[in-house]
Parts: C-alpha cells; sequence; structure tokens
C-alpha cells in the first residue's frame, strides 16, 4: 500500500528531520495496536489511529494545517 510506504511520511516542522518513525503500543483491553508518527527530536501526533496508514495521514494532515496556519495571516474585524 502506498500510504505506508514510510517515505510518504512527511518531515517534521519541529526540527525538519526525516527520523520520523511509526510507534504502536495495545492499550489494555484492546485486541489491536494502535498506531502514532514520532519524531527522533521528539515531535509526536498527539493521536493515535487504529492503522498504520491512518496514522501517517493524520501526521501529515496535522502537519499541512501547521504550514497553512504559519504561511496565512490573520484577519481580524475592526469594530467601529
Amino acid at each position: 500500500m502506498k500510504e505506508l510506504d514510510p517515505h510518504t511520511i512527511r518531515p517534521c516542522l519541529a526540527c525538519g528531520g526525516h527520523d520520523v518513525h511509526l510507534e504502536s503500543m495495545r492499550p489494555p483491553g484492546r485486541r489491536e495496536d494502535v498506531w502514532r508518527v514520532v519524531c527522533a527530536c521528539g515531535q509526536t501526533s498527539q493521536q493515535w489511529s487504529v492503522s498504520q496508514g491512518a496514522a501517517i495521514r493524520a501526521w501529515n494532515r496535522n502537519l499541512a494545517g501547521e504550514q497553512n496556519d504559519v504561511f496565512v495571516p490573520s484577519i481580524t474585524r475592526h469594530e467601529r
């Protein structure tokens, strides 16, 4: 599956590094692992996902949102 290819994980915004990997854990009472993406610098997804592909998509989507927040100026409404 293309989304599971580690090259599809975007670099970390905090450090710019490509040393990101998938991390898993199995919470008590669950039969399947949950996943998230973690960077070597310590930056991590706060959201755990039920599949590796979903974890990658969440990481990439959150990074895209953060990048847009950086470059899109906030618009304020001035009342008179």
